[in-house]
């Protein structure tokens, strides 16, 4: 919908959200709430007497509750319709009593981390290029499955070992950078040249991942949140994968391996790795600004146990070891240059305290040249 055609509840509503993330959920459940009530549109919700408002919202919060949606589905959907209200001046509302509604909160399901065995399984029972690619995307990176629906091309980065750099939700308050390996990489070329095999013309601002298409003229849809859900349900499912099946959890747990991997290792530095995982650090994202390259340089430390195939595992772990060689070898000769300049600089100053002696002693008299040089001359 373009700007001249929104009505001004709506103009003033995205305005008012600073997450366009967020702008583009509550507005999926304040359109699924006035087509549940037949109300045309938003501005014939914010036009209901305050009273008949309020009544809709708890019928609607209790129908939800009835139907078994998670306490914290529904208390999004309270969020969405109360940011339309405030957002637009629309007071009235007890929103605390709504939301008592929902009862007491239970403890939240949560999913534990895939096992790579588990993503090997997964990925022998998947067929399609671009599942594959997601798949190892997912679990190379550990990126929110809400990162790939707007992900482009020219967010991504060529970086040594055959990795990605990944800018994730680049231009707003939530940017950050996370990389994905070579395995990941490499799935991901073999799916781009596929559509293009297909006919696409991809561009930098193509979509990374799109959504199934039967031939190269249809437009291109974004391959949204659902959609990946339900593929890794479906791929989980035909692999035997004992997980939990709520959407938000079946992907997260690609998220939870990522984050497990890279915490576990001895020398692991969890600000750098709570910055690959887009976590928000509050002061510590203004003051703490890692380098790209510094940001690299950790995710490396855990890239060979995040690849799920064993020989490009091995070949991930022979890669660093040989860069962590090259780094000895380096740091060797810089020893034995740093060795040779401190032998020097003690033996000069060893003559230094010699001729000081001597000069305190009378042996020898220190005379300036013509040039300003400083000479030593015995004395006779």
């Amino acid at each position: 919908m373009s700007t001249t055609t929104k009505s001004r509840s709506v103009l003033i509503f995205e305005e008012y959200l600073q997450s366009e993330r967020t702008t583009e959920y509550y507005a999926y459940h304040i359109n699924r709430f006035a087509k549940y009530f037949d109300l045309p549109s938003w501005d014939s919700i914010l036009a209901l007497e305050t009273t008949d408002l309020k009544e809709k919202i708890e019928d609607y919060v209790i129908y939800f509750k009835k139907d078994g949606k998670s306490l914290n589905y529904i208390r999004v959907i309270t969020f969405a319709i109360q940011s339309l209200c405030d957002s637009n001046d629309k007071l009235g509302i007890n929103w605390k009593k709504i939301r008592k509604l929902l009862g007491k909160k239970h403890k939240p399901r949560k999913s534990r981390p895939y096992t790579t065995d588990e993503i090997k399984r997964m990925l022998s029972v998947t067929k399609g290029l671009r599942n594959k690619a997601l798949i190892l995307f997912l679990s190379s990176s550990g990126v929110r499955r809400g990162a790939i629906p707007e992900m482009k091309i020219l967010d991504l980065k060529q970086m040594t070992h055959s990795c990605l750099a990944v800018t994730v939700y680049p231009d707003t308050n939530e940017e950050y950078l996370t990389f994905i390996n070579k395995e990941a990489s490499e799935a991901l070329t073999n799916y781009h040249n596929a559509r293009k095999h297909d006919g696409e013309e991809l561009t930098p601002d193509s979509l990374v991942f799109r959504s199934i298409y039967r031939n190269s003229n249809m437009i291109v849809k974004k391959l949204d949140e659902k959609s990946i859900s339900n593929v890794i349900l479906r791929c989980k499912n035909n692999a035997g994968v004992n997980q939990a099946d709520l959407p938000n959890l079946l992907v997260h747990a690609f998220r939870r391996r990522f984050n497990t991997v890279l915490k576990l290792r001895d020398n692991a530095n969890t600000t750098l790795i709570e910055r690959l995982m887009g976590h928000d650090q509050k002061l510590d994202n203004s003051y703490f600004q890692p380098t790209l390259e510094q940001l690299f340089e950790e995710y490396q430390k855990g890239m060979s146990d995040l690849t799920i195939d064993d020989s490009e595992r091995l070949l991930a772990e022979r890669e660093i070891m040989k860069e962590e060689l090259t780094k000895l070898e380096e740091e060797k000769v810089h020893s034995k240059e740093l060795e040779s300049r401190m032998s020097k600089y003690e033996q000069n100053q060893e003559e230094m305290l010699r001729v000081m002696e001597m000069v305190r002693s009378g042996r020898a008299t220190l005379v300036k040249s013509d040039s300003n040089e400083i000479h030593v001359k015995l004395n006779q």
